[in-house]
């Protein structure tokens, strides 16, 4: 079993291929080896084939992870052995029609997934860099009497391990204006070379005595305030070469027990409380700041609520009766000639301040229907005589739901009261701006940014980890960027280059997240696309990607290396090239001669012409060398 499916592939290929070449499974369709279309591709199948099953189908009596073995295979049908309680080959035969069934695949190796809850005598395991201790739990318990672990070392090297290239003193990074130091090259098995620099290494390397060949690692084992000749002070890295198996061993054992923690719902607690406007009740300190008329009216919409069930619960009967004691406060029967109206005018009165209160208090105070209730706006005497009662109450009484409700009551002419609600509007406004702006749908461009940035940050975290990066990461990134050329063409290639030249862009991409990191991503983009109309911004990258290529160059010395170096090269040459079109960056560069490593540049010599000798002549001096 493997964790990746890509793993798992290989593997079943190559056992196929063993198992035809010892003869023990025939090859070729003269043989009786047919090839089915299937949902990961087209397959090939033979009599002895191992099978798995990777859907449920109740008709054909199968189940996602069963096993089985190929009986024959005819055209547009394969008939199979279902493996049963006593082993392989002990269950029902079962007839696929590859027509309506296309959920098979190879079954000499499956993914640790398929393999949960199943129990065998002995496993076989591949290890992976994609691996966490949950899944290497689940692998390694799989058997009854054995288990064997197998790893690629090339799979949990180190970037400092491979074949030892040469070691020796020389200027740091081969430059002759810098101090000597000591270096190490490594090479790794896809031929991509690595140098390492440090003082400590010379001791390092003298205490293990390597040979040019070799598979080593360097392990950085921190590092030590020393005081150079010149009497400063500076920090030393301390270095420890090991065996190239052993460092794998360690890289091997620090993947396999890491944490593999899953997202879950409850890691968007803080977003979903927060859309709601229920953060304090969840005890999350939100980042939305209600204004305090929005925070009363949530108050006021959970008290409807609560209220409006209470009064459905009531029988009829009961309202009915509650309504009949509640005074009529329009038409004719407030001129008191109705006895029942007396009568509880008098009880009302009777009451005392306790009564009165709570009618202020009721559910439905103050709600007035119709256009006869404009004509019963309290007088601004009465107004104010409430305003002082209610001052001199030591409690002040819950503002009722409906307080303030005036359906068709006319315009207020109060100037005082326009005032106040122009106040409460105001204050509304940025929390309801922030609350839109959240629900607001993103557009297509956002989209395609946040899933780029998705897309770049996953890839990223295993890069500043050391694993590598996956197929599906690069895969998800590429279609990530085409996404995003769709949404606005050139899009991409603009991203790439504000994460290269933009930090704000960068410290956005990797400490922020959802909709501010995309705006933040955003602004880059626009400011990136803004740039290139500034000629010292193009001079300053031009400088600093002619130093880069420099470098790389450096590094490849040798005749093995000449296809790379020409590529450097090429490219090296097309920047002085493209200087004939940009006479603003030429006149530039022309005073910053020395960064492009170019001395005594001469007044009737073209910066480009000087570029190019520079090329030709460190080329020739390569050639001495390597003579």
């Amino acid at each position: 079993m493997a964790h990746r499916r890509a793993d798992v592939r290989a593997i079943n290929d190559e056992i196929r291929s063993a198992l035809q070449e010892r003869g023990e499974l025939v090859k070729g369709e003269e043989a009786g080896e047919l090839t089915f279309q299937t949902n990961d591709g087209k397959r090939s199948f033979a009599p002895g084939d191992r099978i798995v099953f990777l859907e449920n189908d109740r008709d054909l009596g199968v189940k996602n992870g069963m096993l089985a073995t190929v009986e024959s295979v005819e055209a547009g049908q394969i008939v199979a052995k279902l493996d049963g309680p006593g082993g392989k080959g002990r269950g029902d035969s079962v007839s696929v029609p590859m027509g309506d069934y296309r959920a098979i695949d190879h079954g000499y190796a499956t993914t640790i997934h398929k393999n949960q809850g199943a129990t065998v005598d002995r496993a076989y395991v591949m290890a992976s860099g994609t691996m966490d201790r949950h899944l290497t739990y689940v692998a390694m318990t799989r058997h009854r009497d054995g288990v064997q672990l197998y790893a690629a070392q090339d799979e949990f090297a180190d970037r400092n391990a491979g074949r030892l290239v040469e070691h020796g003193t020389a200027p740091y990074e081969h430059d002759p204006k810098n101090r000597n130091s000591y270096f190490v090259t490594l090479e790794n098995d896809r031929g991509q070379k690595h140098t390492v620099w440090g003082v400590d290494l010379e001791r390092a390397m003298k205490k293990a005595a390597p040979e040019i060949g070799d598979t080593i690692g360097l392990e950085h084992r921190g590092s030590e305030t020393v005081r150079l000749p010149d009497g400063t002070t500076a920090e030393r890295n301390a270095w420890k070469v090991h065996e190239g198996g052993e460092l794998a061993y360690t890289q091997l054992e620090n993947r396999l027990s890491r944490s593999g923690v899953k997202e879950t719902t409850l890691d968007y607690a803080r977003d979903f409380a927060e859309r709601r406007g229920i953060s304090e009740q969840m005890g999350i300190a939100s980042e939305i700041d209600l204004a305090p008329a929005q925070k009363r009216g949530q108050e006021a919409h959970s008290l409807a609520l609560s209220s409006a069930r209470a009064v459905q619960d009531r029988s009829f009967s009961e309202r009915s009766a509650f309504e009949e004691r509640i005074p009529s406060r329009t038409g004719p029967e407030r001129n008191g000639d109705d006895p029942q109206v007396s009568r509880n005018d008098d009880l009302d009165r009777g009451r005392g301040d306790d009564r009165r209160q709570r009618q202020r208090r009721g559910m439905f105070d103050g709600l007035k229907l119709g256009r006869s209730a404009a004509a019963e706006q309290p007088t601004a005497q009465d107004r104010s005589g409430q305003v002082q009662e209610a001052a001199e109450q030591t409690e002040t009484p819950r503002p009722s739901i409906f307080a303030g409700l005036k359906l068709n009551a006319g315009r207020e002419t109060s100037a005082a009261h326009d005032e106040q609600e122009r106040e409460e509007r105001l204050q509304e406004t940025p929390a309801r701006e922030r609350q839109d702006e959240r629900l607001t749908r993103p557009s297509d461009v956002e989209r395609a940014i946040d899933r780029y940035a998705r897309a770049y940050d996953s890839a990223e975290w295993n890069n500043r980890e050391g694993l590598p990066i996956l197929e599906t990461q690069s895969r998800e990134l590429q279609q990530a960027g085409q996404q995003l050329d769709q949404a606005q063409p050139g899009a991409s290639a603009l991203m790439a280059s504000a994460l290269r030249h933009d930090p704000e862009a960068r410290q956005a991409m990797t400490e922020l997240s959802g909709r501010e990191r995309v705006g933040q991503l955003n602004a880059g983009m626009n400011r990136e696309r803004a740039a290139p109309a500034d000629p010292d911004i193009r001079a300053e990258r031009f400088v600093d990607r002619w130093q880069e290529l420099q470098s790389e160059r450096q590094e490849l010395r040798g005749w093995h290396h000449d296809d790379a170096r020409g590529q450097v090269e090429g490219q090296m040459r097309d920047m002085a090239q493209s200087l004939e079109r940009d006479p603003p960056v030429e006149a530039i560069l022309r005073d910053r001669s020395d960064d492009l490593g170019i001395r005594n540049l001469q007044q009737s010599q073209s910066l480009q012409q000087a570029m190019e000798q520079q090329l030709t002549e460190n080329r020739s001096q390569n050639l001495g060398m390597e003579r």
